[in-house]
């Protein structure tokens, strides 16, 4: 049994949509960040960086940070397919692609959600959310060119999680100038993601209309 601490259209769409995938028993808990409930010492007791998503697991045990989680799902659950075998050719690749969109690509994200949170001032806020989704927008570029050349997903003909890590990351982008399902392989990519099941089911949960 697991319990997942979420709130919407946050960082828990991955492991929100694993679980549904996985089909195994789990609980939902919402966490309302617009009420700060994230800074509650109830949550901060399981997540002292006040952060969604939170995994609970085996009685009591506590996982958070998405990649962590995704990674262990896909671990403990390998029939799901979520990750390639250590000995595969596309482990490597897939490596990469979960690092690069945790550690490159959602740091923008989150300078140009949350710009606040690097620096003081609303002039030079203005300017940090406008750098970053100018490297934003960048990153979806050279996913879209490396789609084109080597999809339809991130490691090639098969899915792996990074591409539902991928497609959570284009829904946050849907209010930039240039979103990242502008791009026709991101795109591609989205609508392919948006049809399997654990993904559609977590979307109608979510309350969330991804644009494509």
């Amino acid at each position: 049994m697991y319990t997942l601490y979420w709130s919407p259209a946050s960082a828990n769409m991955t492991p929100h949509a694993m679980l549904e995938d996985i089909g195994v028993p789990y609980e939902l808990v919402k966490v309302d960040t617009s009420k700060r409930e994230h800074r509650k010492p109830d949550y901060l007791k399981i997540n002292p960086h006040a952060r969604v998503p939170t995994l609970i697991y085996d009685g009591g045990k506590i996982l958070y940070e998405t990649t962590a989680i995704a990674m262990f799902l896909a671990e403990r659950h390998p029939a799901s397919g979520f990750a390639p075998n250590t000995d595969s050719p596309d482990r490597p690749l897939f490596l990469q692609w979960m690092a690069y969109l945790t550690n490159t690509l959602q740091i923008a994200l989150m300078h140009w959600w949350h710009p606040e949170h690097v620096i003081d001032g609303t002039d030079r806020q203005a300017e940090l959310k406008a750098k970053a989704e100018q490297r934003a927008v960048g990153m979806f570029r050279f996913l879209d060119e490396h789609l084109a050349k080597s999809g339809p997903y991130l490691c090639g003909q098969t899915f792996y999680v990074c591409d539902y890590y991928a497609a959570m990351l284009a829904q946050w982008t849907e209010f930039m100038a240039k979103p990242a399902h502008a791009n026709p392989n991101v795109n591609t990519l989205i609508r392919m993601i948006m049809q399997r099941p654990g993904y559609a089911r977590m979307l109608k949960a979510e309350g969330i209309e991804q644009p494509v």
